[in-house]
């Protein structure tokens, strides 16, 4: 009995023995993907932007798992790629469960569970776990596409050389982030991050679709938030190098990928643009700059791969899309309160984050927009000033120049370079023309540090229709003819837009490789402009842009000046040419083109037989080099002074009127640039008989109304006759020649008015004249509520003679029917009046004119209806 109750014991013991020290169950992992994300994107969802995404600071992890046989388990340890992040305590012999916990980094690892008894653990097979972040720590870097034409540079990387990528250029462009050269970039400007509020501009884009997709977005936003525009495009659309089931998608995720490849590219979300500009001018109230601020802030903390913001406010002060929105008086302090409180923002989240973030704004470069801003005080909260020198002729009107040149073009006078004298219209020129140097030398002129301002070049061009050398001044630059309409073509042309090309498009279908130019184009350069173009004299296209040329001379130009670096509009329309440049210019050693000297001389001048007359070069050249002067002289012309900027000139003795051509040459040492005038030679009077003009009667016209006077004139020897209309003050002229239109202003009663017209056969002159009535028609006696010495706000309504007129903004003493601050207010009754070249009109007005009736398809102010598009004949 004994003996056996021992052996039993012995037993028990042995088993117990054989049990402490079993090895553990080999656990097994459930099937369910392991994938997690900081920032849950509903990537199937239709909605608003708050709807569609949620951030949270932490991940709870949950990994299902359980043995299958075996003894289990009494505790487990979760490892990620062999390095053990949780582990716990189970109850003994445990088989299966759910290991829960938290997680606050993101990264893609294989993972492994360990299920353990004591000291002695089993582990599972590797399973791979994603946890999602917009760091993009959990992707690899982004695999790339781009043109290889892009070179390898070792640019300054002080130097900004940035561009915009545009969200929407997936789609018809087909151009996604792995097309992107960054490896030459050190910013992306994301384009764009829509402000929710009023946006009555982008109404215009996409028959008001890109305004309603806006609408859905901003759903769950108050005005003033910022939101992603097109979800789909941003955070749900699979697009390459990203995988297909990752929990954020979209261009947002290329853009993380890319900050893998390249940690150094800054990524700034550009907020606003052309069309997205309205919510901006609601910033002069606080509390709206407020709730802005405030989702920024948001946005930076939900989207960590963006490295700050870009503000692209078109503009403080007006003059953007929308005519009524804009005060020049409040916008300015406004933008710069912006950037005092988004600085002061960012530097609270850097605290947070431990991140550095940038500051910049894209702003307009006209000097009209510059001086609706003190960029000095702005600057100071900014990294960055990107200088948007392009877009500075275009198709929306038919005057051509330029639009991305350094310097003022070849076609155009000292006078209009620098903003001096009297325009077409004989009024005052209120600034320098629209030029690169220009509007930088206004920027420095306040103050504003070079180093923060960088230069903007243009990756596209802009062009018209209808410029044909038979309508130039001067027939081999085509700057001196009108244009008629915006380019067009098609988007294998690189044409999306009426009037835009992209650069790759100029190059494919009317540069060439060779670069001379093919289907009948040639190319242009303007050395003292340095501005490029393409010409087609047969078809009339003709397109701005900047070359390589121009480019390397702008980040030449930017060097000289200690400018910050060049960005660019828009990456996917270049073909790596544009980019390429960029760099060679920033990375130049040789030091700035020498500048050619700008030389002008007068068309035509005319002497008689046997008399005097100067020949004058006005001259200058930017370097300050000095210059000298030599004149080429036909034989038949006695001169003097060959050798200075005044040419005097003898005239001989001619029995007929004759041309002869003097040319100057001006030199600076390095450069000639030769520039020819007509001396015209004048016979001696012969017998002339002088014009006969026939006697106009006297007319009436209405206050406001418009009537045609034709002048009837004869003369018997059959010269040419030119008219000379001198009209007072009151009326408006408008036309030349025989025929012309006299517009009558307000009056408070009638009034007549003296014109007179002189006719010349270029010898002799006749003249006459007549009185124009003006009747009053406003009823009161033209009643006026207007007081000159009383401040108007805008909004704020007066009657003056009898019309009632609204302030745009701030005004005193300007008087209501000279335009400027005011601006008519037409009674809502139904008529149907004559069109007026000095008011706006919107969408669906309609007008009369020269006795037809036209409706407006869409804002407009001074474009004639039946010579523009704007205006559809009824």
């Amino acid at each position: 009995m004994y003996k056996k109750l021992t052996s039993a014991l012995a037993v028990a013991a042995a088993l117990a023995s054989m049990h402490a020290t079993a090895a553990p169950s080999t656990p097994s992992l459930s099937w369910e993907d392991q994938l997690y994300s900081f920032v849950d994107v509903n990537i199937d969802g239709q909605g608003s932007y708050k709807s569609l995404v949620t951030r949270k600071d932490q991940v709870d992890i949950a990994i299902k798992w359980s043995a299958w046989s075996g003894e289990g388990g009494d505790s487990y340890k979760i490892l990620f790629d062999g390095v053990v992040v949780n582990e716990g305590q189970l109850a003994p012999g445990t088989k299966t469960g759910t290991v829960t916990f938290p997680y606050t980094k993101s990264g893609r690892h294989q993972m492994t569970m360990q299920l353990c008894q004591g000291a002695e653990c089993a582990s599972s097979a590797e399973k791979k776990i994603v946890i999602a972040d917009t760091d993009g720590g959990h992707l690899a870097p982004l695999p790339m596409n781009y043109d290889p034409n892009n070179r390898d540079f070792n640019t300054d990387p002080n130097k900004v050389v940035g561009a915009y990528f545009v969200e929407w250029g997936i789609y018809g462009r087909d151009f996604d982030v792995t097309k992107v050269p960054g490896k030459n970039l050190t910013h992306i400007l994301y384009g764009f991050v829509p402000i929710c509020g009023p946006n009555e501009s982008l109404k215009e884009i996409e028959n008001g679709n890109s305004w309603r997709a806006l609408q859905k977005a901003c759903g769950d936003s108050q005005d003033y938030e910022v939101v992603i525009h097109d979800p789909w495009a941003a955070i749900q659309k699979s697009l390459p190098g990203v995988d297909a089931k990752d929990p954020i998608r979209g261009t947002y995720s290329q853009m993380m990928a890319l900050k893998q490849r390249y940690p150094d590219l800054k990524i700034l979300p550009s907020v606003g643009g052309w069309t997205l500009s309205d919510p901006f001018h609601g910033f002069t109230d606080k509390k709206n700059r407020d709730v802005f601020v405030a989702s920024v802030r948001e946005f930076l903390k939900t989207w960590k791969f963006y490295d700050g913001v870009d503000i692209d406010w078109e503009f403080p002060g007006g003059g953007g899309p929308n005519a009524n929105l804009g005060d020049p008086v409040k916008d300015g302090p406004a933008y710069i309160a912006l950037m005092q409180e988004l600085r002061a923002m960012l530097t609270e989240l850097s605290a947070e984050t431990g991140k550095e973030y940038e500051l910049t704004s894209a702003i307009g470069m006209g000097y009209d927009k510059i001086e609706d801003v003190n960029y000095l005080q702005a600057a100071q909260y900014m990294d960055y000033i990107f200088a948007m020198t392009y877009d500075f002729f275009g198709g929306w009107n038919n005057v051509t120049g330029h639009q991305t040149a350094l310097y003022c073009g070849e076609h155009m006078s000292p006078d209009e370079c620098a903003g001096t004298g009297l325009d077409d219209k004989g009024q005052p020129r209120k600034g320098p023309a629209y030029t690169t140097d220009n509007g930088i030398q206004l920027l420095l002129q306040q103050g504003v540090a070079p180093e923060k301002i960088v230069l903007g070049t243009a990756m596209y061009g802009r062009g018209w229709e209808g410029v044909y050398p038979a309508n130039a001044t001067n027939p081999d630059n085509p700057f001196t003819a009108p244009g008629n309409g915006k380019l067009t073509g098609t988007k294998e042309q690189g044409i999306w837009e009426a009037g835009v090309i992209d650069y790759k498009g100029i190059k494919s279908s009317m540069i060439g490789a060779s670069g001379t130019g093919i289907n009948g184009f040639e190319v242009g350069y303007d050395e003292q402009a340095q501005g490029a173009y393409v010409w087609n004299r047969a078809t009339g296209k003709l397109v701005t842009y900047d070359s390589p040329r121009s480019t390397i001379a702008k980040g030449q130009y930017a060097n000289t000046l200690g400018l910050g670096g060049l960005f660019a509009w828009e990456i996917d329309a270049d073909n790596g040419d544009i980019l390429n440049a960029m760099h060679e210019g920033l990375g130049s050693t040789g030091g700035p083109v020498n500048a050619k000297p700008v030389v002008s001389v007068p068309a035509l001048v005319s002497v008689k037989t046997g008399e005097q007359v100067t020949v004058s070069a006005s001259a200058s050249d930017r370097d300050n080099d000095p210059l000298t002067y030599t004149w080429t002289v036909p034989a038949g012309l006695v001169v003097s002074g060959n050798d200075s900027a005044d040419l005097v000139v003898t005239a001989p003795s001619v029995s007929v009127d004759t041309d002869f051509i003097v040319t100057v040459a001006v030199s600076d040492g390095t450069d000639t640039v030769s520039k020819s005038a007509t001396v015209r030679v004048l016979a001696a009077d012969a017998a002339n008989t002088a014009p006969v003009i026939e006697t106009i009667a006297n007319v009436s016209v209405e206050e406001g109304q418009a009537i045609n006077v034709a002048a009837v004139a004869s003369d018997a020897d059959n010269d040419t006759l030119s008219y000379e209309w001198t009209v007072p003050a009151g009326l408006t002229l408008s036309g030349t020649g025989s025929n012309v239109t006299l517009t009558a202003a307000n009056v408070t009663s009638d009034t007549d008015y003296t014109v007179s017209v002189s006719v010349s056969d270029g010898k002799a002159s006749a003249s006459t004249s007549f009185v124009v009535t003006v009747t009053n028609t406003t009823t009161g006696g033209g009643e006026t509520t207007w007081q000159a010495s009383k401040i108007y706000l805008a909004g704020d309504t007066v009657l003056f003679n009898g019309k009632q007129y609204r302030a745009k903004w701030w005004t005193q003493g300007n008087q209501p029917d000279q335009g400027g601050p005011w601006e008519e207010v037409i009674p809502d009754d139904g008529q149907v009046r004559a069109w007026r070249a000095d008011l706006v009109y919107n969408g669906g007005d309609v007008v009369t004119h020269n006795n037809a009736t036209y409706k407006a398809g869409w804002w407009t102010k001074g474009e004639e209806p039946g010579q523009s598009g704007v205006w559809t004949k009824q």
